[in-house]
């Protein structure tokens, strides 16, 4: 019987919005886990993983009772200014941030591997799969090589901003009443771009190494075909909010990611219009 390979599968899909000569394209990050044997799994609340997602939890939450508080109350409208704030925020940004580096198909082949292991892992592709009518292979290839060399140095450089600035607002912490926000504010960027940077970092390691290969999807070219239809959008946009429904349905995309790829559609919009 074959061992459980110890990393997870991921397929990278390519919906490029915009048209040469400012490209804007949507990536969607589909990793599954590898399974996890009930033995090796932690259940102490103190556990590094369990701590994070306890404390994501915890501020989700808060958030959105934020956002049900009093339309006139303190806690609502910063919690308004925070929803618009959020939707300015590079949508790659958002989509770097979610690709999970310790599920996800390593991109340098680990030291303790040998023997079947380590062959499965030269076998190891991750499949970029992108619309043949509207690009091609090494296309899809060259702009994903392009967004990672402008991200990951501004990840880094956001990152290392608001981690240095967040203990310059610790004055704030004498104002009764209202929390400190300032420093939650520094806090959320500096590890919203440390979480970019790092699925930046291994995508860029996983196109180093080879590992990325593309393949084209005719079913994705559905998601183009009312582009010639509606003028009601720039020219230089190739899709239309319709059309990426289509998109959404054919990769199974969960809710949020669904609010992802309409921020990336009014994103592409605001840039070329």
């Amino acid at each position: 019987m074959a061992s459980v390979l110890p990393w997870g599968t991921m397929r990278v899909a390519v919906l490029p919005l915009t048209r040469a000569p400012r490209i804007v394209t949507y990536y969607h990050f589909a990793i599954v886990p590898p399974p996890t044997p009930l033995a090796a799994q932690d259940t102490s609340r103190w556990h590094p993983q369990n701590l994070v997602k306890r404390v994501s939890g915890k501020v989700n939450s808060t958030w959105v009772s934020w956002g049900e508080a009093k339309p006139d109350s303190w806690r609502f409208r910063i919690f308004d200014f925070g929803e618009r704030y959020f939707d300015k925020i590079d949508f790659e940004e958002g989509l770097l941030k979610k690709i999970d580096v310790k599920t996800a198909p390593p991109a340098k082949m680990p030291d303790n591997l040998a023997g079947e292991e380590a062959a499965a892992w030269s076998r190891l592709t991750v499949p970029l799969v992108y619309p043949p009518s509207v690009s091609s292979g090494p296309g899809a290839l060259s702009e994903l090589r392009t967004l990672l060399q402008k991200r990951i140095p501004l990840h880094n450089r956001g990152f290392y901003t608001y981690a240095i600035i967040a203990p310059l607002t610790a004055p704030f912490m004498l104002i009764p009443v209202i929390p400190n926000l300032p420093f939650f504010f520094c806090a959320w960027r500096a590890w919203s771009h440390y979480q970019a940077l790092r699925g930046a970092r291994h995508l860029d390691e996983l196109l180093q190494n080879g590992k990325i290969v593309p393949e084209p999807d005719a079913a994705l070219d559905v998601v183009y075909a009312a582009d010639a239809k509606d003028e009601t959008k720039p020219a230089a946009v190739i899709v239309t909010r319709d059309s990426l429904g289509q998109g959404m349905r054919l990769l199974d995309v969960r809710p949020d990611e669904a609010k992802d790829m309409l921020r990336a559609y009014e994103q592409a919009v605001n840039r070329v219009g």
